[in-house]
């Protein structure tokens, strides 16, 4: 995959890309915002990696401009920067930026990145080229359409031939004229049909009372009904069909009948389904960490954003859990990569398994994790932490015993951004492993010991 990068910084430049390039990603880098614009107009990206602050051209205008560009496929957008306050982060979403990647660059933190990029972009092609397939069976259901008004105006010379189910009927819904197309969908021949009622054959009990209301709207000249339905048919299947109704009139103009045509949209409705289900998936990988299956850094700085907000209004207070799996990085050396992943996800179920059921667990970064507990205070905090801590000790793995350090910490009315609660959980996990780990610590801060 191609990647711009938009660094104005040469040595954090040259970094980026020698990291992005290790990862097997083919990248164009750029000094400044103006020659990114120019790259991408030439040949277009569709990932770029942009500075926030940059000379002529920041990395906020640098994606407005991308995101005017609808001729290139979906481009996702991610920001170098320091910046981590709430106000920042919208901002950036707002002009168009996708994700976030913190300075200085760590490269577990840009790998964890790519890989949800590439997920979406993987996931947005799939469902491009979907949406074209669909584009295309929608044009020819029009075509369709368009020809059921046809066999309307010439009745006589086309309705035999016409490549749409069609059948005519009377205002008790008795069928007496049946096309080749209708035995086609239905499977019912025509000397099956004539003098049939639709309600004893293609007509489903859910659909009755609707479509007896349309023959009535039909039969006092209504023109051009269209609705979805479920039908039966012959072998005890059914089919998604559009179907149009039109009345039909005598040599006076009296309404004497009416006119069905059926289009089959069961594959097209499969589709949307199909769709539907995709977005939600889509919609999931986005704040979901791929590995451990918890809440991804970004959901979790979203949501520890909304607890904030909430506290510093003085609807609650909360305490932040953060937790680091001991010895990890010996770990991955003794058995591997792969085992190191399967500790990550036991140690993600017991969380999920031991946190209160209104807590928010996530993958914070590397063997990181965190747990937000709205409306706990510290020593409520230090409890629920001191039980996960037990749970992991005593968890069974195939490998050698796992522990696990925490850091508690708990909002304070003085603190004006969710990056200090997170700063002051890093000081007591670090306390926490400098104490011989697998153990739990708070840490106070200077007031909270003063009120002490």
């Amino acid at each position: 995959m191609r990647v711009l990068i938009a660094e104005d910084d040469g040595v954090s430049r040259i970094v980026l890309r020698k990291a992005l390039e290790d990862l097997g990603y083919t990248v164009h880098a750029v000094k400044d915002g103006v020659e990114a614009w120019k790259a991408f107009q030439h040949q277009g990206f569709p990932l770029v990696i942009s500075d926030w602050m940059m000379p002529g051209m920041d990395g906020i205008e640098l994606c407005r401009r991308i995101r005017t560009r609808s001729d290139r496929g979906y481009t996702y957008l991610i920001l170098l920067t320091a910046r981590d306050t709430r106000e920042d982060r919208l901002h950036a979403i707002e002009s168009g930026a996708d994700d976030f990647l913190s300075k200085p660059l760590d490269r577990a933190e840009l790998a964890s990145r790519l890989s949800v990029a590439r997920r979406i972009l993987d996931m947005e092609q799939r469902l491009r080229e979907q949406k074209e397939d669909l584009e295309l069976k929608t044009q020819a259901l029009e075509l369709s359409q368009e020809m059921i008004e046809q066999a309307n105006l010439r009745f006589r010379e086309l309705f035999e031939n016409v490549p749409v189910a069609c059948f005519t009927f009377d205002a008790e819904g008795t069928i007496y004229e049946w096309n080749r197309s209708a035995t086609h969908l239905y499977g019912w021949g025509e000397y099956e049909m004539l003098s049939a009622s639709m309600f004893r054959t293609i007509i489903t009990p859910e659909n009755e009372e609707s479509m007896r209301e349309i023959i009535r709207l039909v039969m006092h000249g209504e023109k051009n009904i269209t609705v979805e339905h479920v039908d039966r048919c012959r072998d005890g299947s059914t089919r998604y069909v559009l179907r149009a109704l039109f009345p039909l009139h005598g040599a006076s103009g009296e309404v004497v009948g009416g006119i069905c045509a059926s289009v089959d949209i069961t594959q097209r409705v499969q589709y949307e389904q199909e769709l539907r289900a995709l977005n939600e998936r889509l919609e999931s990988l986005a704040f979901t960490d791929a590995l451990t299956g918890l809440l991804n850094h970004r959901a979790l700085q979203d949501r520890l954003a909304e607890i904030f907000a909430q506290a510093r209004r003085g609807e609650q207070t909360f305490a932040f859990i953060l937790l680091d799996i001991d010895h990890f990085k010996r770990f991955n050396d003794t058995y591997g990569h792969r085992a190191g992943d399967e500790v990550l996800r036991i140690v993600a179920q017991l969380l999920r398994e031991h946190a209160p059921s209104e807590s928010a667990v996530a993958r914070y970064g590397g063997e990181e994790l965190a747990v937000l507990l709205p409306g706990y205070c510290l020593n409520e905090g230090i409890h629920v932490a001191e039980k996960l801590r037990s749970a992991v000790a005593e968890a069974q793995t195939p490998y050698r015993q796992i522990t696990a350090s925490f850091g508690v910490a708990e909002y304070m009315p003085y603190m004006h951004a969710p990056s200090e609660v997170v700063e002051v959980a890093d000081a007591a996990l670090y306390e926490a492993k400098c104490s011989g780990r697998n153990c739990v610590r708070p840490l106070l801060t200077d007031r909270q010991q003063e009120a002490a």
